[in-house]
């Protein structure tokens, strides 16, 4: 393993446990800012079909933006893990009705009977990280899944949602990693330069 996993690893680690040790007081509040923020940014009408992770274990919780989305006629995705490389999606209708819970690998999933999304088809991704940076550099949870699949859509606008102690000023970052445009959190908003 190289220096750049290394620490990957090690931040992984350290990221993971803080997270595990939020309450669901300040998961619920700062999501309630990060989505309000959100609101104001992005004006969710103008896109037609937009990919949102589900939340679970402490994440920015996504209800809120799932629930706009279908509100307003957007059509959402999610994603569901297909097999230790490949991650595909489905549109849900209802955020409630159309995702199982606990799913075969604990993680919020969609019902495999919902109809198949393309990813090329996505405008908008909001994707979950353990941390990111203050160039749109993200820390995902090492198996790649988000990377592949943004790269290949490069046209839609990626989002990242994160608590303030999560961004970072470098991240380590390997040439497969794919930059984000936008990294909303409770304090700041982060923005790709390039």
């Amino acid at each position: 393993m190289n220096d750049v996993q290394n620490e990957k690893k090690l931040l992984r680690s350290s990221f993971k446990a803080i997270r595990t040790k939020l309450s669901s007081d300040f998961v619920i509040s700062r999501s309630e800012i990060i989505y309000k923020k959100f609101t104001k940014l992005i004006n969710i009408r103008k896109f037609n079909s937009i990919c949102v992770y589900i939340s679970f274990n402490n994440e920015v919780l996504t209800n809120s933006i799932v629930d706009l989305a279908l509100k307003s006629g957007v059509r959402v995705a999610v994603p569901y893990v297909v097999n230790d490389f490949d991650m595909k999606l489905k549109f849900i209708n209802n955020y409630n009705n159309d995702i199982h819970f606990q799913s075969r690998l604990s993680n919020p999933e969609p019902k495999l009977d919902l109809e198949d999304a393309d990813i090329s088809d996505i405008s908008m991704f909001i994707v979950p990280a353990l941390a990111f940076d203050e160039k749109c550099n993200r820390l995902g949870f090492s198996k790649g899944y988000y990377d592949r699949m943004l790269d290949s859509n490069k046209n839609a606008l990626r989002i990242g949602l994160a608590y303030d102690y999560q961004i970072l000023p470098n991240l380590p970052k390997e040439s497969h990693d794919e930059i984000l445009d936008l990294i909303i959190s409770e304090n700041k908003i982060v923005t790709a330069i390039f």
